[in-house]
């Protein structure tokens, strides 16, 4: 197997031999056999006349660096190009992860679709109408195709409900919240299947059924969302929990103790996080419950934005 480590007949044969990898260029090049340079007298037949140069042309003689303030535009993007294109991009290869999580690239479309409603509003307060139109197409478009990608949403939702059995909640109510909330989904996606696939007549379904789908499918979200308050303030009290007894308890290392408060402050602050989004869904799961509701299309581009940045704030922290 190649190791790296190959034998160089230019070296001293008494050399250890080592990896070529882990020589500088100064060692490199004191290793490499030197041509015999003339002496500084030595007559230059084709000249007529001694060179202290070793007879080197003025076609190998090294050409003056051009100052940086002296370079074309296009040598300065190549430099630059280059530059950014040679060393590793972590950034980039976390972005690459976030998108190509299920999670990442749900959230990415769900800032697009709720954002643009508030540019919707921006451009029809400008009384720009035509890009307006365009931009609320595209929010349509975006919003119907996240739709569409929750068909396979049963799927997921079946492996949830077996983990949760499996692996018990702290508490006995948590337990019982878990498994209300997770009928509610089940009721939740193929109603909203049924609305999407009647609503472009995929499957020739009656407008009532699609219009009573599709209310009823936002109606089971909308206690979904009310029972996660409960849910969260159940998980409140117990990090209150955990964070009291790590006070009280006896003699305790210091440092064990501060990786123990470390420990509650993440999950209060995941806390936080997930209370702000599920106080962002629970204004427009009534409204799209209700029927002509008149909580503001700008409202639902604001509340969405907020609730989608949180989430993907989370899935980014979970790609790293």
């Amino acid at each position: 197997m190649d190791n790296g480590i190959t034998p160089d007949n230019s070296l001293d044969s008494s050399a250890v031999l080592v990896n070529p990898s882990e020589l500088s260029y100064a060692q490199i090049v004191a290793k490499q056999p030197t041509a015999p340079v003339p002496h500084t007298s030595e007559y230059n037949e084709k000249s007529g006349s001694t060179s202290g140069t070793s007879g080197m042309s003025n076609k190998d003689e090294k050409k003056p660096v051009v100052p940086v303030n002296k370079l074309r535009g296009n040598h300065i993007l190549a430099l630059a190009l280059r530059r950014m294109l040679k060393g590793p991009a972590p950034t980039l290869d976390h972005i690459i992860r976030f998108l190509s999580s299920g999670s990442g690239h749900d959230k990415f479309w769900m800032i697009t679709q709720y954002f643009t409603k508030i540019v919707v509003w921006v451009f029809a307060k400008k009384g720009q109408k035509s890009a307006s139109e365009r931009v609320r197409t595209l929010s349509n478009l975006v919003s119907d195709y996240r739709i569409m990608i929750r068909l396979t949403g049963l799927v997921p939702m079946a492996q949830y409900v077996r983990y949760a059995e499996q692996f018990p909640a702290q508490t006995r109510l948590l337990q019982w919240l878990d498994r209300v909330m997770n009928l509610t989904l089940v009721c939740y996606y193929p109603l909203e299947h049924i609305y999407w696939l009647g609503a472009h007549q995929i499957i020739p379904f009656s407008e009532k059924l699609v219009d009573f789908s599709g209310y009823w499918s936002c109606r089971f979200w909308a206690v979904w969302v009310a029972m996660q308050f409960v849910h969260l303030g159940e998980e409140y009290r117990l990090i209150k929990g955990k964070k009291h007894k790590i006070y009280t308890q006896g003699k305790i290392d210091a440092t064990k103790m501060q990786e123990e408060l470390d420990a509650v402050d993440a999950e209060t602050k995941s806390w936080k996080i997930q209370m702000l989004i599920n106080a962002c869904y629970f204004p427009l799961t009534l409204h799209w419950s209700i029927r002509g509701s008149t909580f503001p299309d700008v409202a639902v581009g604001v509340c969405g934005t907020i609730a989608a940045v949180a989430q993907a704030y989370n899935v980014w922290n979970a790609t790293a």
